[in-house]
């Protein structure tokens, strides 16, 4: 669950409603400066299930011991990597391509995003339940790799669609959690232009309190919608995980209509 503070209550989003927008970003992606990996397609189920593994938790959410909604990097790490571990399988499934992006980004979200945010940390200082995940992460890749056609363009391909989905993410969650609502800006770093590319640092700006001013600009057109599933409760002090879950379920859902826009 993505959760942030507007005034006197909380808005929360799913993360499997953060992946549909993932997948709108995805299928907007691309122009003359910023062309699209071939295969695309498998980069586009890649971002629309790379958080699948969240749903069952954020079916029934839980409450931290101040009584506030577990927000999502706050969940315990154990937990964290099996519910991944479960939706990398379920990317896996539905294409080994995808499946291939969806594990890199498990591996990235405990070791720097495979070094975008700088060095990762020792492996030897990570909890067991993470190290036994990243070990199982590493032995996936490599059968898919073998399973794909292992060789320098796929692995060119992957860290292409790897960085690519790692944008998708930011931006998202740029969206939705720590930039937009608090109208702060931010940063997409390394975002690849072709298979091979180095990559760019991509800007984020705020343009009033539901638009982005987004530099250089990757996407087809010049404005795009990007909808997300949302609801919104009060922000006070929640007894229980039923306590929580009985205000969700009496919460209307709304749609949260953000923009992004060509600077």
């Amino acid at each position: 669950m993505i959760v942030s503070r507007r005034g006197d209550r909380l808005v929360l989003v799913r993360q499997v409603d953060h992946q549909t927008q993932c997948g709108l970003l995805a299928e907007a992606w691309g122009n003359a400066d910023f062309a699209r990996p071939e295969p695309y397609e498998p980069l586009v189920t890649a971002a629309a299930w790379h958080d699948e593994g969240w749903r069952r938790f954020d079916d029934a959410p839980e409450v931290d011991a101040e009584g506030s909604p577990i927000d999502f990097p706050d969940l315990d790490r154990s937990r964290h990597v099996a519910l991944y571990a479960e939706g990398i399988r379920a990317a896996v499934r539905r294409d080994p391509r995808a499946g291939l992006i969806v594990s890199l980004h498990g591996q990235g979200l405990h070791e720097a995003r495979l070094g975008l945010d700088g060095p990762p940390r020792p492996r030897e200082r990570q909890e067991p339940a993470v190290r036994a995940f990243l070990e199982e992460q590493e032995v996936l890749q490599e059968r898919l790799r073998r399973q794909i056609g292992a060789g320098p363009a796929l692995n060119d391909w992957a860290w292409a669609g790897f960085r690519l989905l790692q944008a998708w993410d930011v931006l998202s969650l740029y969206l939705l959690w720590f930039g937009l609502p608090r109208g702060r800006s931010g940063s997409m770093p390394q975002v690849p232009r072709r298979t091979g590319d180095p990559g760019l640092d991509v800007t984020i700006a705020p343009a009033g309190e539901s638009a982005c001013i987004v530099r250089p600009w990757p996407f087809a057109e010049d404005e795009v919608r990007a909808p997300v599933a949302a609801r919104s409760i009060p922000a006070r002090r929640y007894e229980s995980d039923e306590d929580l879950r009985s205000e969700l379920g009496a919460a209307s859902w709304e749609m949260l209509d953000v923009r992004l826009r060509r600077g």
